[in-house]
Order: structure tokens, then C-alpha cells, then sequence
């Protein structure tokens, strides 16, 4: 049986299952009823490519690895339901998880009512993270239409390589390379203890709490944002900060740490990585407090940001810590030490960016919105994801939790859009 390595990543999100359920998640809502037969055509193709998709994980002491499983079939791609309420439906077959043992590491479902239809794609984060998701959602629609029209799928171009970390190094000289390597500082231990106020339910389950900001509402945030020199995500980070402080635990200590999810294909030349896989780290705001006006707090945040943003070495502070403990000791023992000395930010921040509308609309199946979101974080932990479709960007907070606590999410997720409006004015 073939085996592939884990990788730095695949290891680490293994290693924090406990903080959170391993899965990226995706919906998208078409006008029209998808060929199902054609999906499961392209489906196939791309898992024939790329095995990690057909692999199990086996976490054993020693040297963890994945297995690849050769026995699968068209049909097994792709799930049929049919429903009077795609939504509920979506989010339902989203609230699932995908054992780390399966045979497959994702799970694609089409969701039929009436003469529309609704796609959701689950996939364990072990085996890539937020960017690679959406080369693998474009890739799947691609395939999708070259099956409709009767295309040889052999065609499709799919990248293949590397899924290793080492791949962040190659375009950078030697010294360059030499210096990022020892770059042992832990970036994820902020000191910042301030964490969201949740109740302390234990009848919890996976929920989904989303706001969706209209295109003109957004591209009025971004000209706003630029006249003090900010992001749109900078923008979202501040009204996060700014909504959340008032939704803590009460603490002497009024720093708020939100910590950004970086992609580290910033230090690849060609912006891509060679294979699907995790490339991504830390970037940490930590703010003194969240006093004064919106633009103030906007200002600390721009500061922290460009400052993080102009470190060449931007995120990729810790790898070489984490690989040295993988290479220094067992499985078992690195998995402690991580847990030691890495900590799962308490406050997290994901802007996944665009979907690109192109890349999932086809001939006949025209995509009307769509959102992806990160892990369903458990409590303590809360984590804010950002995708933009057709322009409107969906927040989302993915958290498994009881009916109180989603009742104080939707108040956070409320005060953030209080904090959009009162900036824009």
C-alpha cells in the first residue's frame, strides 16, 4: 500500500482536533440542477490525482503517515439529497465531520429542490488549508464542464509536487533561506489571556452564524478604509476587536489579541504552492485596548499590521521550531511538546478572500452565492472567517456550541456590523 508523509501541518492540525473539528467548509447555491454524473466524472479525476484526498491518517507513535486507498469508485464521489430547504440542508450536511481514518478526506454533497440546486464540500484541513480549497473547488467546477460537453478529462491540468514546507524556502537565497530556518521565535504565545465570554452549556453542536454585507456596503468599507490607509481586512479586524471587547470574560488585562491566519505562499515566487497542502502561519494583532473612536482603533491595527506585513519573514516564525520537535523527538513526544509550547490562538481571524465567480459558474448552472468558512472551533476558542462573492463578503462564525452561546455569537456578529456602519457613517 503507497504511504505519503505528514507533513508539518498535516501533524499540527492533527495534534489540535481537541480545539477544533479538522474541516474546511464551502456552500454554493446554483440557479439550475447540476449534472451529477458529470460532477462525479471530475470528482474521480481529481482524487485519481491527488491521493491525499483518498487517504487515511494513522497517528502512531513513531513516524505518523497516510495510506492511500486504491479502491474506489465514481459513484462514491459525490452524495445525492433531495429537500424543500436547500439552506437547512446545506448547513446540516456541513455540520458533519470526516474521520481522520476514513477512506476519503472530503465529502461533496448536491442538495436538489425543485429546479435549483446547492453544492457543499467538506474536507479535512489536515490535508490543505483555505487557499489550496478553493484551487480544489475551481478545479472541480473546470472538470465538471469539460464532462458536460463530452471533453477527455485527461486534458484537465492539475499541479502536482511538493506538499512539503520546505517549498517556502526555494526561491529565497542562501541566506535568505539560512536565516528563515532559524526563525525559532513562537509567534502563536501572545500573553494575551482574554477569551469570549461563552456559558459553560455542555449540549453543544455545530452551528453556523453568518452576516452577509452587500457589494456597495463593502466597496464603501474599502474606499473608507483607504483614506487612513487600511485594508478591507484591516477594517474587519478592528470592528472585530472593537465588538468583541465588550463580549469577554471580565479581565484587568483590556489587550486583545486577534490572530490572523497569514498564507505563506507570499514567499513563493509563482504565489502557488506545488501540491494541495497546509501553507500557512501566524500573524498575531495585539491591540492595548480598543479606547476612543473606531479610527483609532483602526490606526493601532494598520500599525500592527504593515509592521508584520513588511518583516520579510512574515508568518513563517515557529515553523522551524515545530519541525525540529517533529525531528528531535517520537510522534508522542513531539505532540506533547507542541501542546506546550504552541497555543491555539483564543481569538482567530481567516479572511479566505475571493470566489471567484468564473471559477464555479458553468454553462447551464449559474452560481448565486457562495461562502467558505474555516474549522468549527470549540469553546474556548472563537474564530471570525471572511469570503467575497460577487463583491458581498460573508462573515462567518463556525462554532460548536449550545443554544445560549450562539445567542451571544449572533450579538457579537450584530455589534461587528455596528462597528461597520458607525466607520462609514
Amino acid at each position: 500500500m503507497q504511504k505519503l508523509k505528514a507533513e508539518i501541518w498535516d501533524r499540527v492540525q492533527y495534534i489540535f482536533r481537541n480545539y477544533y473539528d479538522r474541516m474546511i467548509h464551502c456552500a454554493a447555491y446554483y440557479e439550475g440542477k447540476a449534472d451529477i454524473n458529470a460532477l462525479r466524472e471530475s470528482v474521480y479525476k481529481i482524487v485519481e490525482h491527488y491521493p491525499i484526498l483518498r487517504s487515511s491518517f494513522h497517528s502512531n507513535a513513531i513516524s505518523p503517515s497516510w495510506s492511500v486507498n486504491e479502491d474506489f469508485s465514481k459513484e462514491e464521489m459525490v452524495d445525492v439529497v433531495y429537500c424543500d430547504d436547500l439552506k437547512k440542508s446545506v448547513l446540516a450536511s456541513l455540520s458533519e465531520e470526516i474521520s481522520y481514518k476514513a477512506k476519503f478526506q472530503f465529502k461533496m454533497t448536491v442538495h436538489y429542490c425543485g429546479e435549483n440546486c446547492a453544492i457543499s464540500l467538506l474536507v479535512n484541513h489536515m490535508c490543505m488549508d483555505g487557499s489550496d480549497f478553493k484551487y480544489l473547488i475551481a478545479k472541480i467546477a473546470e472538470g465538471y464542464d469539460m464532462a458536460v460537453k463530452g471533453e477527455d478529462l485527461s486534458a484537465l491540468s492539475l499541479k502536482s509536487g511538493n506538499r512539503g514546507a520546505d517549498q517556502l524556502y526555494k526561491d529565497m537565497s542562501e541566506e535568505e533561506a539560512k536565516t528563515a530556518k532559524g526563525l525559532m521565535k513562537n509567534v502563536s504565545r501572545t500573553g494575551v489571556k482574554n477569551k469570549f465570554a461563552f456559558t459553560d452549556d455542555e449540549d453543544c453542536s455545530t452551528r453556523f452564524h453568518l452576516r452577509k454585507l452587500q457589494s456597495d456596503f463593502v466597496s464603501t468599507l474599502k474606499i473608507k478604509g483607504k483614506e487612513y490607509g487600511a485594508t478591507l481586512n484591516d477594517v474587519f479586524i478592528a470592528a472585530y476587536a472593537r465588538a468583541i471587547s465588550g463580549h469577554l470574560e471580565e479581565s484587568d488585562d483590556k489587550r486583545i489579541a486577534v490572530t490572523c491566519m497569514k498564507n505563506l505562499r507570499d514567499h513563493i515566487k509563482s504565489g502557488e504552492s506545488e501540491n494541495l497542502t497546509n501553507l500557512t502561519g501566524f500573524m498575531p494583532c495585539v491591540l492595548d485596548g480598543v479606547e476612543g473612536s473606531f479610527t483609532d482603533t483602526l490606526a493601532s491595527v494598520t500599525e500592527k499590521t504593515k509592521s508584520a506585513k513588511d518583516d520579510e519573514f512574515c508568518g513563517l516564525y515557529g515553523l522551524p521550531l515545530m519541525a525540529l520537535a517533529f525531528k528531535l523527538f517520537p510522534y508522542s513526544m513531539a505532540e506533547f511538546a507542541i501542546k506546550i509550547g504552541y497555543e491555539n490562538p483564543l481569538i482567530g481571524m481567516s479572511n479566505i478572500g475571493i470566489i471567484s465567480e468564473d471559477a464555479i459558474s458553468r454553462d447551464g448552472l449559474k452560481c448565486v452565492d457562495a461562502f467558505i468558512t474555516g474549522a468549527t472551533k470549540f469553546k474556548p476558542y472563537i474564530q471570525l472567517t471572511t469570503t467575497t462573492f460577487k463583491g458581498e463578503t460573508t462573515l462567518c462564525i463556525a462554532e460548536k456550541c449550545s443554544d445560549n452561546d450562539s445567542k451571544l455569537i449572533e450579538a457579537l456578529l450584530d455589534d461587528i456590523l455596528k462597528e461597520l456602519r458607525s466607520f462609514v457613517g
